[in-house]
């Protein structure tokens, strides 16, 4: 009966792990959509501006070099709108954070059955049941998961593997909860 316990136990664990991954790659797709959207934006509002100020300089001066500058800019200022056009970068974005949010329920909901495995609270059968659940769900979430680059699974594996993300020690679980629930001696 344990090693029945032991194999639903390896096979949560493997799913919980295939969450958190692609729960941060998510997030990290996120993240990447909106910095290019921040930098674009602001791309088009440098070369707009210049691009007046080229034009509006070009009724008190005659200098040629202004006219190139302004035309060059001008062609920046359509090439960036339509590319906002064509690549909606904030509905990318959401559609990033609302995959990343489920996934993070699922990841949830995984640590809650790993929760009850390991208390050995219910029939092996029950648990497994709950185990085939979680596993039709997280298949929805990654269905219907937009595509990911191969930059946000190196940011995501940065994150995970160097940096710690999600990962807390003893003592900065205590600084978070009441002192009368903390493991490091706080009474």
């Amino acid at each position: 009966m344990a090693d029945q316990y032991n194999i639903l136990e390896d096979a949560v664990r493997d799913m919980f792990a295939r969450a958190v991954w692609s729960h941060k790659i998510q997030e990290k797709q996120a993240d990447i959509y909106q910095k290019q959207y921040k930098w674009m934006e602001t791309v088009s509002i440098m070369c707009a501006s210049l691009t007046s100020v080229g034009i509006l300089s070009t009724l008190f001066t005659d200098q040629f070099w202004i006219k190139i500058v302004s035309a060059v800019l001008s062609f920046a200022s359509v090439f960036v709108a339509a590319y906002f056009r064509s690549f909606d970068l904030n509905k990318l974005t959401k559609a990033h954070k609302e995959a990343a949010n489920k996934l993070l329920i699922v990841r949830n909901e995984i640590t809650c059955l790993l929760t009850s495995i390991k208390l050995k609270e219910k029939p092996v059968v029950e648990l497994e049941d709950r185990y085939r659940e979680l596993m039709d769900k997280a298949n929805e979430v990654y269905k219907d998961a937009p595509t990911t680059t191969d930059k946000a699974v190196k940011l995501a594996k940065e994150a995970l593997l160097v940096t710690g993300d999600n990962t807390f020690s003893e003592e900065e679980i205590d600084s978070y909860i009441p002192a009368a629930l903390q493991k490091g001696g706080k009474k």
